[in-house]
């Protein structure tokens, strides 16, 4: 248990030691990074080691992880700016910036300078595959956010009819609540809205292509966008991850091995097998599924950008 007490104090020092460049106001934590403005349209992320589940933050990190994130949602978004525009400006925060170098020691990696965006205040989930809540529904009702499928599908399937656009709520406090595409309509007008969905599902089909490419499938995934100062509609955040998406290898899927994680699924599953409630406190990771967490993440890392953390 040690090892997430001294992660927990590397969480708290990448705060501390950022917070010390007068350049950067801090603005918000969230749940992974934490949020800095550099000038008045340019912010600067900071992803710790953090990771969360059922919307609780967990005591224990997982090193690496904010770099793993970092770096495979900059090969993203640099890949897929062709298809839709993105908030992305840089990984290096020193092009814009003198820093010491204890400083550039803790943003290394993991750190992204990003335009700042009016935020839709939707969370966007495209499915390629049955599984999760999608399974769960299609098992009560035949459906899929309220779009009926094929009747005897099984888990893992692939949706023969192309990958589902659905939508959550972005809930500040609680749980995100499924809602129906009008909500999004409703809240930035019919042409919009299809933009949305449209570049949703690209993104995922790129991403797919890509992924089964590096030897793995890309199940599912979840998207957030906003507009910048030119009235663009663009994805921001975070893209294509472990945190946002579902991955399983390629190899075991042939091999009809279905729902063996290779992202934060794998966290998830040893909570609810551990008897947890959901509700804070959450209990420590154990070390060998923080070690085996770390090992998942940067298998994907790897494979996707071809790169070594």
């Amino acid at each position: 248990m040690r090892r997430g007490k001294e992660q927990i104090m590397d969480a708290e020092r990448i705060l501390d030691i950022v917070q010390s460049v007068s350049d950067l106001q801090h603005i918000r934590s969230g749940k992974v990074r934490e949020i800095f403005r550099f000038t008045e349209n340019i912010l600067l992320f900071v992803a710790t080691d953090r990771i969360s589940a059922f919307d609780v933050v967990l005591p224990t990190d997982i090193p690496s992880k904010g770099k793993v994130l970092t770096n495979i949602s900059k090969f993203w978004f640099r890949e897929t700016k062709d298809i839709c525009p993105n908030h992305f400006v840089s990984t290096r925060p020193q092009d814009f910036m003198d820093l010491e170098d204890d400083v550039l020691e803790v943003l290394a990696g993991r750190s992204m300078m990003v335009e700042q965006m009016r935020p839709i205040p939707f969370e966007c989930i495209v499915r390629g595959h049955l599984c999760g809540s999608a399974f769960r529904e299609y098992e009560k009702s035949g459906t899929v956010g309220g779009v009926e499928l094929p009747q005897g599908l099984k888990f893992g399937d692939k949706i023969a009819s192309g990958p589902l656009f659905t939508l959550t709520t972005k809930a500040e406090t609680g749980h995100d609540l499924p809602v129906g595409f009008e909500a999004l309509e409703a809240e930035i007008g019919e042409e919009d809205a299809e933009v949305v969905r449209k570049m949703s599902q690209e993104l995922y089909q790129f991403g797919q292509r890509v992924a089964r490419q590096a030897g793995l499938v890309l199940v599912d995934t979840k998207f957030e966008f906003g507009y910048n100062r030119r009235g663009e509609v663009c994805v921001m955040d975070e893209m294509l991850t472990p945190d946002s998406s579902r991955f399983w290898l390629k190899s075991d899927y042939l091999k009809g091995n279905r729902g063996d994680p290779y992202d934060k699924e794998f966290v998830r599953q040893y909570l609810v097998e551990s008897g947890w409630d959901r509700n804070p406190p959450a209990p420590e990771l154990p070390e060998e599924i923080v070690s085996e967490t770390v090992r998942r993440y940067t298998l994907v890392h790897d494979a996707i950008t071809k790169l070594k953390l």
